[in-house]
């Protein structure tokens, strides 16, 4: 295992002044993670730039800068230039980031995209919550094509890109700082795919390419075997209104707002659509599950601004998305930050104003988002596995609900962040690491407090109703 190289970075009337730090320090339980490449320095180019995880709190203050290795041997490093590359993942039961790219120095001899993985492994890294990382070099994952997202369910991780469908590797059964290392093809419904997320025990992934598919179930709950479809969630536009451009999903988020329908019930949507059409799909769109279809409750955002990372938190029925955009393909780089809070609930009209939290400077871009790591989801039981019987279920979700808006209290009150807090982010967390069947669907209590009213999700039922442009 190695240990990330950590940087101070602190941003002024957009410059940065980079100070390198003996190693990165731990991540801190409710921050996010974006993933940056670029180093400020020199201008971004397609032949490669060194890789970041910028830690920021909520309200967008920086907090740390974490280099990925770039020594000698395995590194991961990412194209400069590839919007659709550098999605960011945490792990189901959320004590890991996992992430890809490119091993090659910096810069390349020539475009990273355009080499096989033969010659340039496409890397898989893996981050815990103290800052340390392990990488593993594949050399058949997305041959002359960008590597874009990863997901990971203990060790099993789940890959997708330019090219070659969904791909499958277990990551015990290799050594940290292997190259060269093999995968399995679980799906090819589709082969040019995006991002990747687990929610309820059940793959999901999203596409900008074909005329059947922009966000769909991968197989029944998470497979590890070939020949599995990529089941579309019924409803979502595959094209702009004109019937000609194509609309372009990037990041989403599921969420379950509303008790009385079964399995998730609402979906945001990053897509960095033109608008190409009088009533264009453009920014974060949000779509609610009516009598089995996704039907658009609205989109946030404007022609140009590209969005492409999402990641949410839920209290009650009130959502904040956490988004990134304008993450540039020039030299010159580009990203922002920004939140959007939605307290509509299911159903409800989506209009919002974006609230602006940080930009990327000079020379570097924003890529993928998600929350940051916690140590609690470390040990021999998952965070969420309050009980600590081996399965994250209903009786686990019950837990969190008795002892939501407790302080100072311990993992089997229902703490799943280690962060001494009962509070939404621990239901998040026992929602990405939940073991249930995906076809079942259980009541979750109500916490008085709060009047939250939230389901256990089915991932089969969800799927019949639940980079650079492509």
């Amino acid at each position: 295992m190695k240990t990330i190289r950590g940087f101070a970075v602190f941003a002024a009337v957009g410059l940065a002044t980079i100070a390198q730090l003996a190693s990165g320090a731990a991540f801190s339980p409710g921050n996010l993670a974006i993933y940056r490449v670029g180093d400020g320095v020199g201008t971004l180019a397609n032949t490669g730039g060194k890789v970041f995880i910028d830690e920021y709190t909520t309200g967008g203050t920086l907090v740390q800068s974490i280099e990925l290795p770039s020594e000698a041997g395995l590194n991961l490093v990412a194209s400069g230039t590839a919007t659709s590359e550098g999605f960011l993942n945490l792990s189901a039961d959320g004590s890991k980031l996992v992430l890809t790219g490119y091993n090659s120095t910096v810069p390349a001899a020539s475009s990273l995209p355009g080499s096989t993985s033969a010659t340039v492994n496409r890397v898989v890294g893996v981050i815990d919550a103290a800052g340390s990382a392990s990488l593993y070099g594949f050399n058949d994952y997305v041959s002359a094509g960008s590597p874009r997202s990863a997901a990971l369910n203990g060790s099993n991780v789940y890959l997708t890109g330019a090219n070659g469908g969904v791909k499958y590797a277990d990551l015990s059964t290799l050594t940290a700082g292997s190259t060269d290392n093999t995968t399995t093809a679980i799906s090819t419904t589709v082969t040019n795919l995006r991002a990747l997320e687990i929610f309820g025990g059940q793959l999901y992934v999203s596409t900008g390419s074909g005329s059947t598919t922009r966000i769909g179930a991968v197989g029944a709950g998470l497979p590890v075997t070939t020949g599995e479809s990529i089941v579309p969630l019924a409803g979502l536009p595959i094209f702009q209104s004109n019937g000609t451009t194509s609309t372009s999903p990037y990041g989403f988020f599921l969420a379950d707002l509303n008790s009385s329908i079964e399995g998730y019930d609402t979906l945001y949507v990053a897509d960095d659509s033109t608008g190409a059409s009088a009533t264009p799909v453009v920014g974060v769109g949000k779509y609610s599950l009516v009598d089995g279809s996704w039907v658009s409750n609205g989109y946030v955002g404007a022609a140009g601004e590209g969005y492409r990372g999402l990641t949410a938190s839920v209290s009650g029925s009130s959502v904040t998305l956490f988004a990134t955009r304008r993450g540039g393909s020039t030299g010159a780089g580009g990203g922002e930050l920004v939140s959007i809070v939605d307290a509509t609930g299911y159903n409800g009209a989506f209009s919002a104003e974006p609230t602006l939290l940080a930009t990327a400077a000079t020379n570097t871009a924003f890529r993928g988002i998600d929350f940051v790591p916690s140590s609690g989801g470390g040990g021999e039981f998952a965070a969420a596995d309050f009980n600590e019987n081996g399965a994250v279920d209903g009786t686990d979700l019950g837990i969190w609900s008795s002892g939501y808006g407790l302080t100072g209290a311990p993992k089997s009150s229902g703490d799943a962040t280690g962060e001494g807090d009962v509070d939404g982010r621990d239901f998040l967390v026992w929602q990405r690491q939940y073991t249930g069947t995906p076809v079942a669907a259980a009541a979750v209590p109500e916490p008085a407090s709060v009047g939250l009213s939230l389901v256990v999700l089915g991932g089969l039922a969800l799927a019949a109703r639940r980079g650079r442009r492509s």
